[in-house]
């Protein structure tokens, strides 16, 4: 047995550090989108176009990640697409047009993807739901930190050596997390698998959890989340810029969002141990609901001010805290342990697709304004609030997690 799976805390670390590559690729370069926006001579939709087109990459490699990692193992797949990963990320610092770059940084999405696949169901392989749950809610924070010390440390590597050395810094990230994968991870599948990887298999394997309406409801909630999130990335650097912001001055103010987003992992780590799975998801959507309304109100009175942005959107992250690991593990524990990969890339791939929709139509929508951008945003937690009413609430699933 490897040291992956004989050391709790060794996994937990490894696991981690796969799960937020793609999180730490998708932000590390947010402060230096104005700089990009220059340096290639496009608009700002332009270059956001580079934040969709990650975004759809990562949804490709959901889609297949999951299933492949089902069929060839764990171990193979993350090698695989680890390797994609690096190597893609130093082409993206040696991108001379915006085309080179949207390619580049494509296939890079699709190698970097395989990280937070493979690591949500490693965790469901070992654990039971009780379990996944107490876990998720311990990576998650951790993970969520990428979202913070990305755009932090991407705004000085910007200030000091340029936009390029962020995708350098990246690929070096990789190529450690590569290694690490080679040396610890073993090649397991689940037992029960099916030996075959037949259209008629893989077809059975997506109608499987596609009509499960239990996971449909935990997935939607976590697609809200995460297109809140993505919307308020790619689009308030340029508020932050238009207000007089420099790089390294942007990358600052994505620290107290991963605070945040800390306590409301925790949170929900300690009340999920005396609250069921869904009263734990009430309390997330009203702090989300919450923070929108505080988001819009804050950007009407004071839309010159960051933290108008800064501070409403802390409180909405605090909710996406309670949010992510409960419906993560709710979803992923709803389908056969057959189909954990599966289910694991359809959850991903749903979030990304609508995710990479979101960016794209920000742009052009908002174009710097914070109360076009907070409209956008309170529009997206609506629909979050119909996704639990109508699909989670209506299930009245009573499961208590002790």
């Amino acid at each position: 047995m490897s040291k992956l799976y004989g050391n709790h805390h060794f996994f937990l670390i490894i696991v981690t550090m796969m799960m937020s590559v793609g999180l730490f690729a998708t932000d590390i370069y947010l402060p230096a989108l104005p700089e990009m926006a220059i340096y290639f001579g496009c608009s700002q939709a332009d270059i956001q176009f580079s934040f969709t087109v990650f975004l759809l990459g990562l949804a490709m490699c959901q889609l297949l990640a999951g299933r492949l990692s089902d069929y060839f193992g764990r171990r193979n797949v993350a090698i695989a697409g680890f390797s994609v990963f690096t190597i893609f990320s130093f082409l993206c610092a040696e991108a001379t047009t915006l085309e080179q770059l949207n390619f580049f940084r494509l296939i890079q999405a699709c190698g970097g993807g395989v990280g937070s696949v493979i690591g949500r169901v490693l965790i469901v392989d070992r654990y039971n739901r009780q379990e996944s749950v107490k876990i998720f809610s311990t990576v998650f924070p951790v993970v969520g930190l990428s979202s913070a010390i990305g755009p932090f440390l991407g705004g000085y590597l910007t200030h000091f050596w340029g936009w390029q050395a962020t995708f350098i810094f990246i690929s070096f990230f990789g190529f450690f997390i590569l290694l690490s994968t080679i040396a610890c991870l073993d090649n397991r599948t689940p037992a029960q698998v099916s030996p075959v990887l037949e259209a008629p298999v893989v077809r059975r394997a997506y109608f499987s959890v596609m009509s499960n309406a239990e996971f449909l409801g935990y997935a939607f909630i976590i697609c809200a989340c995460y297109c809140i999130f993505r919307s308020y990335s790619v689009e308030s650097p340029f508020v932050f810029s238009k207000q007089g912001y420099e790089a390294e001055e942007i990358g600052n103010f994505y620290i107290s969002l991963s605070f945040s987003y800390l306590v409301g992992n925790l949170l929900a780590k300690k009340l999920i141990n005396r609250l069921s799975l869904n009263k734990v998801l009430k309390i997330g959507i009203s702090i989300l609901i919450a923070g929108g309304c505080l988001l819009i109100a804050a950007t009407s009175f004071s839309a010159d001010s960051p933290y108008a942005l800064i501070l409403p959107m802390s409180v909405i992250t605090l909710g996406n805290g309670f949010l992510f690991p409960v419906a993560s593990a709710g979803a992923l524990t709803a389908v056969s342990n057959t189909f954990a990969g599966t289910a694991s890339g359809m959850m991903g791939a749903m979030q990304f697709i609508l995710a990479a929709a979101c960016s794209y139509w920000i742009g052009g929508l908002c174009q710097g304004n914070a109360i076009s951008l907070s409209i956008f945003m309170g529009a997206i937690i609506l629909l979050g609030l119909c996704s639990f009413l109508l699909l989670v609430n209506r299930q009245k699933r009573k499961v208590t997690v002790t």
